[in-house]
């Protein structure tokens, strides 16, 4: 077993959260559930800040988003639980890989979309949704929305997530990491 091999298998360690590719991980979940905190704070989702309501006149009312009280990047737990790290030898040092689900990259950057979007109100309308798009192949139309208002809403022009970044190295971040390294190599 040649030094390189030595290293890597020392920086590896254990595993888990102590092991410096565990640490990327572990940092990025800190980030998600304290709402990025320490970059500054993820916007809001729109849900806690829209006031959709329907009907005119005495009719009109406000409707109550499934989503609203939410927190960006939490509302399923997905991201959180499919998130993995890991620690690859590369041929000048050591690459350390946060895999995360594939949706995780456009949350981490933001996007926009053109439309048409469909935004569900309540948890049955995305399920109706989810089903019929798996069945519906092509182009979306009218048919791929099947629920009516108070249940969804179609928004034609497209919308816009900001972005809610997952890993930054943030000075912190780096200090954890070079300590970590220092501890796998034996230093003190």
């Amino acid at each position: 077993m040649g030094l390189r091999e030595i290293l890597l298998k020392r920086l590896q360690g254990a595993g888990g959260a102590a092991s410096v590719a565990g640490i990327l991980a572990k940092q990025a979940s800190q980030r998600i559930r304290s709402g990025g905190a320490d970059i500054g704070g993820y916007a809001p989702l729109w849900a806690n800040t829209a006031k959709i309501t329907v009907g005119r006149g005495k009719r009109k009312r406000e409707i109550t988003h499934y989503r609203k009280g939410g927190q960006p990047l939490r509302d399923t737990g997905n991201l959180l639980q499919q998130m993995s790290s890991r620690l690859e030898a590369i041929s000048n040092g050591c690459l350390l890989i946060l895999k995360v689900v594939d949706y995780a990259i456009a949350q981490h950057k933001g996007f926009s979309t053109r439309g048409p979007n469909f935004i569900p109100f309540t948890r049955k309308a995305v399920k109706q949704h989810a089903e019929k798009k798996r069945t519906k192949r092509g182009k979306p139309s009218a048919a791929v929305y099947p629920v009516t208002q108070p249940d969804g809403l179609v928004v034609g022009k497209g919308v816009t997530v900001p972005a809610r970044p997952i890993l930054v190295m943030t000075q912190n971040s780096k200090r954890e990491v070079a300590r970590a390294i220092a501890r796998a190599l034996g230093a003190r």
